[in-house]
């Protein structure tokens, strides 16, 4: 047999790893330097010097040690770094010039997701009756034909406001329509430790943003969808009406929808919560568990078909394994295909052709080499796709089963021993004690994974995982495959239905799990050292039993009990305000020592997408605050208000405070409190002090009963507004004309032209300016003329559109320090006009 040698498994397993390092590091530079046809030219010198080196007769085996570690690193490790900066390269002119940003087109496009729509909503205050009955929905589209050849086979992420019933039937997977559509650059809200949408849709190649301007140029049907696209919408309208032979349909649906298709947008929140409390939402992800799980359980089955066909003569002996490869590998091809391909399934389906192919040719099956082989693939495919957390959590659960179970599995060639022999209850303490061992592999690997992006574990997650995994993968996973694939709906609809009985059967239990065992419990982010403490004990940790020092891996007690103090809080001498990148909105959070004030929650959506729940919420549970004191609502504008019942869901509010009678709704029951002039709230060593609006008699909805509150901490002064309009800034001079000067303005109604008149600026003399807008949002703020005004008056400007979240500490010496989470971020962010240092120590005004 020629080609690698068996001895060589180190050098390419080294050379793989090294290949992946470097191409998924520079997802992680702050600036790319170069540009794509340096980093191209950089690449082909490299494959050049490699390719002579080679041909030269230079061989690793017969030189030096610095020769060795030339071959398999160093050339692997560059080969990869140059491969990541010419994809990235390409991937950053793969977007929307600025140029084009808010310019209109009309597009010729097919839509390749599965829309997501909902009642729609208008943005401020009540829905209007005008939108009963009509949808808000979102999809991504090819452009196919379009007037600007940049457009043409580029993938737009489009969202269709107020759309008809009439048109939302035919908005379907596959189908193709002409569109006159505004378009936006990809482009998202950057804030510490939330999901980073600008990231996502890189990674995505998302060419721009936008939505379908019906009223400009009526959308025209073209015709419907074919191939791939239309089966996955078929399944999904199948799974939603249910079968025609049933009287009801599926009382699962949605969670069908998800296991199939890839689809959470129909689950609920209250089976969202269960699912993160029971920690089993990773159930509801394609995940390459569910690809593997499929693969396996098909193999059997094919196994079990071929051997009766083999005693029965139908397929000659010795072959009867062949039929259960077949078989796994077209289970696993088709579910990864069915679902989407997310990140995870193209994982799992390459290892599962590795050890599918290394069983049905009878040769030895390496772990290490396969996931190898899918990290490199996937990598090579798609350099940005260590950005994806599902990338993460995917290769590293199994990292941490072949870390547990390393020198236990082997595939090889020896005949494999005859399981006859064995009782059934030896086989069911091996399937208990692999259960176990894998479930603790899983939840040690998971660890720090779960606490960096979902601040937070489930306590419950190892002993419910045991009966879940195994439930879903073994019985329900392949129901819901089989019934999509079987041709006699009837037949495919009894299937179905077991599939149904079986999820329902499993939510109940999951239920009372929940009821009795510890849930979700939140962890703040922990630092550097916590985290590779962790990370060292948890490794030990899942080794086998035996290893030297595995022992020690119970250091990762101590880490996480480290990490769980809350010491990332601000000390008791220090202040921090943020301003948090919420789009077109309001969000500040205000901290000291150990108390949390929120002024504002930015919008929510009609998708279910809340600020309150995706930034505000997880800002502050990354920095160990759970409980917040106060949850103050200037008006109720949406883009203020929309994401209160997020934060009411995942943080503890003692209090909510709100103009008039609107804490009332929007806590649907007494309890709240008025921001009543002349009114002060301590928390802590800061207070608030009200000025605006002077009577509780009023519903708290219009601008101009917005919040108005002078918050004090020892001698910093900040000044929050909410959207008063200029006859309020007038009236609040008036009223309080001996106010000292501000030291920080959250700017009046994000800085539109009907607020923070001469008269506001003269009264608070700001010597910081806040304005949190959306970035070139079509309301244009903050306008041109009120940024002039402030920079004649002497004030330091930002903008969240521009610079992220922008938070500002203050220590008990005065000293004031600001950082921008745009700057000093990943090469992606766009900077603009203000080119200031990240961070920077002011000396506060006395």
């Amino acid at each position: 047999m020629t080609g690698i040698r068996l001895d060589d498994r180190p050098n390419i397993l080294l050379g793989l790893w090294a290949c992946a390092a470097g191409i998924g590091q520079v997802a992680y530079w702050p600036e790319l330097p170069g540009s794509q046809t340096v980093a191209g030219a950089a690449l082909l010198g490299l494959l050049a010097v490699t390719l002579l080196l080679m041909l030269s007769g230079v061989r690793p085996v017969t030189v030096n040690r610095r020769v060795v570690l030339l071959f398999r690193v160093v050339l692997p490790f560059l080969f990869g770094t140059c491969w990541a900066l010419w994809a990235n390269h390409q991937a950053l002119e793969r977007r929307l010039p600025e140029s084009l940003h808010g310019t209109d087109h009309t597009l010729e496009l097919e839509v390749v997701s599965l829309p997501q729509a909902a009642p729609a909503v208008s943005f401020f205050g009540a829905p209007r009756a005008a939108t009963v009955g009509y949808l808000d929905a979102r999809f991504r589209a090819r452009v196919t034909d379009g007037e600007d050849a940049r457009f043409v086979g580029r993938i737009l992420q489009l969202g269709w406001y107020r759309m008809a019933p009439a048109d939302a039937e035919r908005l379907e997977a596959g189908s193709r329509w002409r569109m006159r559509v505004r378009v936006k650059q990809p482009r998202g809200s950057v804030n510490p430790h939330t999901f980073d949408y600008e990231a996502w849709l890189l990674e995505q190649d998302i060419f721009a943003t936008g939505y379908v301007r019906d009223r400009d140029n009526e959308p025209l049907f073209l015709r419907a969808g074919a191939g791939l696209n239309r089966i996955r919408e078929d399944l999904r309208s199948h799974l939603d009406s249910g079968a025609q032979l049933q009287e009801l349909a599926y009382k699962q649906a949605p969670l069908m929808r998800a296991l199939l298709l890839g689809d959470r947008s129909g689950i609920d929140e209250a089976t969202r919560k269960l699912l993160q409390n029971t920690g089993t939402a990773h159930l509801l992800a394609i995940s390459g568990l569910h690809v593997g799980m499929v693969a396996g359980c098909f193999f059997l089955f094919g196994g079990v078909l071929g051997r009766t066909a083999a005693v029965l003569g139908a397929m000659r002996a010795g072959n009867p394994v062949y039929l259960g490869g077949a078989a796994g590998l077209f289970a696993a091809l088709t579910y990864t295909l069915i679902s989407g391909a997310p990140l995870s399934a193209q994982r799992a389906l390459v290892m599962a052709m590795v050890a599918l192919g290394a069983v049905v040719l009878r040769r030895r099956f390496d772990g290490h080499l396969g996931l190898a082989l899918a990290l490199c693939g996937i990598l090579f495919w798609q350099p940005l796709a260590v950005l994806n957390a599902g990338f993460w959590l995917s290769f590293i659960a199994v990292g941490a089963l072949l870390l547990r179970f390393q020198g236990r599995v082997r595939v090889d060639d020896r005949p494999m021993p005859s399981t006859g022999c064995l009782s059934l209850g030896t086989r069911w303490r091996t399937w208990l004690v692999s259960g176990v061992h894998s479930q603790w592999a899983i939840v040690i690997g998971m660890l720090i994974p779960s606490v960096l992006i979902f601040h937070g574990v489930s306590l419950s997650g190892l002993v419910v995982n045991l009966f879940a995994i195994p439930w879903v993968g073994l019985l329900i996973l392949p129901l819901i495959l089989v019934g999509a694939l079987c041709p006699v709906e009837p037949l495919a609809a009894g299937i179905w239905a077991l599939a149904d009985l079986q999820l329902g059967w499993l939510v109940a239990f999951l239920e009372s799990a929940d009821r009795v065992a510890p849930g979700w419990y939140v962890l703040p982010v922990p630092g550097p050292w916590v985290i590779l403490l962790a990370a060292v004990g948890g490794v030990l940790l899942v080794m086998p039993p035996g290893v030297p020092g595995r022992g020690l891996g119970w250091l990762l007690i101590p880490a996480i009990a480290v990490g769980g103090t809350g010491w990332q809080r601000p000390l008791p001498d220090s202040f921090e305000l943020t301003v948090l990148d919420v789009g077109q909105g309001l969000a500040v959070t205000a901290v000291s020592g150990a108390h949390t004030v929120i002024f504002d929650t930015g919008a929510s959506s009609a998708s279910g997408w809340s600020a309150g729940s995706s930034i505000v919420a997880p800002y502050l549970q990354a920095q160990g605050r759970q409980k917040v004191d106060a949850l103050i609502v200037s008006h109720g504008d949406r883009d203020h208000a929309g994401g209160v019942g997020g934060v009411l869901e995942q943080l503890e509010v003692d209090n909510v405070v709100a103009p008039g009678s609107l804490g009332q709704r929007l806590l649907a029951k007494p309890g709240s409190r008025s921001c009543r002039a002349g009114h002060t709230a301590q928390y802590g060593s800061f207070s608030i002090h009200w000025l605006w609006p002077r009577t509780t008699s009023v519903n708290g909805e219009e601008n101009d009963h917005s919040c108005v509150g002078l918050l004090q901490w020892n001698h910093v002064r900040i000044l929050l507004t909410g959207d008063i309009p200029s006859r309020v800034e007038m009236q609040l001079a008036a009223l309080y004309p001996d106010l000292p000067a501000v030291d920080l303005l959250i700017a009046p109604h994000h800085g539109s032209r009907t607020s923070s008149s001469a008269a506001l600026i003269a009264w608070a003399q700001p010597s910081l300016v806040v304005f949190s807008a959306g970035y070139k949002h079509r309301f244009g703020h903050p306008h041109p003329d009120v940024t002039a005004r402030y920079r004649a008056a002497g004030a330091t400007l930002f903008n969240t559109a521009q610079e992220g979240a922008i938070q500002f500490q203050w220590d008990d010496t005065g000293g004031l320090e600001i950082t921008r989470a745009r700057q000093g971020g990943r090469f992606w962010y766009q900077h603009h006009s203000d080119k200031k240092d990240n961070n920077q120590i002011l000396s506060h005004r006395q």
